[in-house]
């Protein structure tokens, strides 16, 4: 799965869960800046553990402060399962 691919289901996954408008998200977004509070960021998450079938390791997550660090973080993850 590409960046891109990460960008367009993590940008799905906000419309799916909030109602408020998010700038598009790019590689550089800050989660903040973004607009993303840390229970939209779990919800996120937990949205996008289902949609892969795969789990984040909590530990990990609490380091990531940006959309390249989740994405980098997703990758490694499915790049684990192969």
């Amino acid at each position: 799965m590409t960046q891109d691919d990460l960008l367009a289901l993590l940008g799905r996954g906000l419309r799916r869960l909030t109602s408020a408008a998010h700038p598009t998200l790019t590689a550089a977004s800050d989660l903040h800046s973004a607009g993303i509070d840390s229970l939209q960021l779990l919800e996120l998450v937990t949205w996008t553990e289902k949609e892969l079938d795969i789990r984040l390791p909590d530990e990990k997550l609490y380091t990531v402060t940006d959309v390249r660090g989740l994405c980098e973080l997703i990758s490694a993850e499915l790049a684990s399962r192969a």
